[in-house]
């Protein structure tokens, strides 16, 4: 009897040991960006912390060392179930979405806070009816910084300047921009501009100020053309897996959205501000020559961009969204209007 007491206590212990290894959910995080990159520091890893302490140890997220997928394939992975939980780039699959272009237009504000607190109150309040993200579970949506336009010579400055000239662009608005001004747009993933701006495939290139220190460009690039409040900027998500969502129990779905919504779209403007407070310091430092465009150069600008404008609320109401009602909403939360 005694051994068979001792034996029970032991299997007793053994059981409670165990079991909330087993209670523990494991959420896998895919990354394509570097790993010193602001999104990964500031905001993923973060993150990570966050839905582990609101959960009290039930959900964990786990970062996979490698991208298992090209970023265009980011919201596929993720609906398929290949991982749990990925940020991706919306304008880097073209066709899929129109609305997150909304975020891609000129002039909408220079604070990635401001801004993105702004596209997460329009997404839920007029572009989530609109089910474009069916199949996945949002967790946030968000913006990067303002765009511009690194130049592997001295920036333009006049629309001349830009004539003739090609400028890797990340997605469908950039490369619509290039070629407004003259220029041609060539899509490429983050990952590859910095070969061709070295190779000098590219005569320079659409991106945040944040991707200065970011990917290293001090040695491919002598210029940078801005305009005040962006020539664009980039919608960005971070989505996880319908079915894993659906199978974590209603405490653990309320532990995760405590930390994500709202709260993670901060997070990431805040992020991305702060990055781009860092890279514009480590420019001037380098001695990059800076040009941002202003007076009739800038009415020329607002101009030739117009149209962009013009196609995507068109686009917009085609989903049933009122496209001027929403830019008008984005801009008067985000202090550009």
């Amino acid at each position: 009897m005694k051994t068979i007491f001792t034996g029970a206590l032991a299997c007793a212990a053994l059981t409670l040991v165990v079991m909330p290894a087993q209670a523990q959910t494991v959420l896998k995080f895919n990354n394509f960006l570097p790993p010193q990159h602001g999104q990964v520091v500031d905001v993923f890893e973060p993150w990570a912390k966050n839905v582990e302490e609101a959960s009290e140890g039930r959900v964990k997220v786990e970062f996979l060392p490698s991208t298992v997928a090209a970023p265009p394939r980011m919201f596929d992975v993720v609906e398929s179930g290949a991982v749990d939980v990925a940020w991706g780039v919306p304008a880097y699959t073209p066709g899929r979405f129109t609305l997150t272009k909304a975020l891609d237009l000129p002039f909408l504000g220079d604070n990635a806070e401001a801004l993105s607190l702004a596209y997460w109150t329009v997404h839920e309040e007029m572009f989530n009816a609109a089910d474009e993200f069916s199949g996945v579970k949002v967790l946030a949506v968000y913006t990067t910084g303002p765009g511009t336009i690194y130049t592997t010579g001295e920036p333009p400055q006049s629309l001349d300047g830009f004539a003739g000239k090609k400028y890797r662009a990340g997605g469908k608005a950039p490369q619509e921009i290039a070629e407004a001004f003259g220029g041609a747009g060539v899509t490429s993933p983050s990952s590859e501009a910095y070969e061709m701006l070295s190779r000098k495939v590219v005569d320079g290139a659409f991106w945040t100020h944040e991707a200065y220190e970011s990917y290293k460009l001090g040695d491919v690039v002598d210029g940078q053309f801005s305009v005040p409040a962006g020539l664009y900027n980039s919608a960005v998500y971070i989505i996880m897996n319908q079915e894993k969502w659906d199978s974590l129990s209603q405490e653990d779905k309320d532990a995760v959205w405590s930390v994500s919504g709202e709260a993670l779209a901060r997070l990431g403007g805040q992020a991305w501000d702060a990055a781009d407070v860092s890279a514009i310091k480590l420019m001037e430092a380098d001695g990059v020559k800076r040009f941002t465009a202003d007076g009739v150069f800038l009415d020329e600008i607002h101009e030739r961009l117009r149209p962009l404008e013009e196609s995507w609320i068109a686009e917009a109401e085609a989903k049933g969204v009122d496209g001027r009602a929403a830019l008008d909403r984005i801009r008067e939360l985000s202090g550009a209007k």
